[in-house]
């Protein structure tokens, strides 16, 4: 699946946009679908399908746009905001990112690997093999105390 898109990084405060040559700087491949997955959806709650029509929907705006499995609801960051980061959180985390990237899964093997980088510090990295053997190492960090991703790092 070769796909252009416009590159969002990491900027401390959600993701950005970043300016090259005095243009919107462009990546292929499904790197932004992963960082919208894990961090782009809804971490109060999960989309329902049993809404009424008039009932007001509390998940990601762009939810009631998509089909039910490639929805998002950020599990990962709602886990990452609820579990200690010790040893014994991190596969409770790994499976909630696997939750959020479960759909990516038709489109590239994805391996992902947990682990404390230091205190308070989480870092997940993914690992993505597209059919055009096009490989993404993507690595998130995670600060427990400010409660925030603070870097993403795209290999």
């Amino acid at each position: 699946m070769d796909t252009i898109d416009v590159m969002i990084y990491e900027s401390g405060s959600g993701g950005d946009l970043n300016l090259k040559n005095e243009d919107i700087e462009k990546i292929s491949g499904l790197t932004n679908q992963v960082y919208l997955a894990l961090f782009g959806g809804n971490i109060e709650q999960n989309t329902s399908d049993d809404l009424a029509e008039l009932d007001e929907r509390n998940d990601w705006w762009g939810n009631s746009l998509l089909q039910s499995e490639q929805q998002f609801n950020s599990f990962f960051e709602r886990a990452l905001n609820m579990i200690a980061l010790t040893s014994g959180g991190i596969s409770l985390l790994e499976n909630a990112a696997k939750k959020d990237l479960k759909y990516l899964q038709k489109y590239a093997d994805i391996n992902i690997e947990g682990s404390i980088i230091g205190l308070n510090k989480f870092q997940l990295q993914v690992n993505m093999m597209e059919p055009d053997e096009n490989s993404t190492k993507i690595k998130f960090i995670w600060d427990g105390t400010k409660q925030e991703l603070i870097e993403t790092i795209t290999v």
